[in-house]
């Protein structure tokens, strides 16, 4: 196998729970003309680890790992000739500086996933899978320590149009 590392760009949608990350990644993934791999951090955090371990005490340092892991799995997917969708939430400025770290040598498009704060609460109530309250103690914090490179707003625009715009925007991230 020809040397394929960094071919293709490590895509980062960031955005609070409830924003539309992951239904955006799907919309990408049709739009894009790239092999693309959707990675969501939630899979990696909620599901591999047992609960017991994401308790307090024990579950920050467990986060910690995990988040490391993650971000790590995402050059080791771009590595293996894949576009990356990272489907994630920097809730700190610790995990910016982290994937930061991790992806240096990378190809990444930092993206911002925005959405009002009424209709996040609006698609948090429809969901069965969020605590409730979890997108509003995220809506202040979440794009804090990020700078962006596209910024889409899933409150006004459709996700046909964000994924347009996110194709038009990563056309410089030309492929192999």
């Amino acid at each position: 196998m020809d040397d394929i590392m960094g071919q293709y760009p490590i895509l980062i949608l960031n955005g609070a729970s409830s924003a539309g990350k992951t239904s955006l990644c799907k919309k990408i993934q049709d739009v894009l003309d790239w092999p693309c791999i959707h990675l969501e951090e939630d899979r990696f955090v909620y599901g591999t680890v047992h609960p017991r371990f994401l308790q307090a005490g024990v579950g920050e340092t467990t986060f910690e790992r995990t988040m490391l892991g993650y971000y790590r799995s995402l050059a080791a997917f771009a590595s293996a000739g894949f576009c990356v969708l990272a489907d994630t939430g920097f809730y700190s400025k610790s995990l910016v500086e982290t994937c930061t770290h991790e992806l240096r040598d990378r190809k990444v498009c930092m993206i911002g996933v925005h959405s009002s704060l009424a209709e996040l609460e609006r698609r948090e109530k429809l969901r069965a899978d969020r605590p409730a309250g979890l997108a509003k103690s995220q809506y202040e914090t979440i794009h804090a320590h990020v700078r962006y490179d596209i910024e889409v707003d899933t409150s006004v625009q459709s996700l046909d149009d964000c994924a347009e715009r996110i194709q038009s925007a990563v056309a410089a991230f030309a492929g192999p």
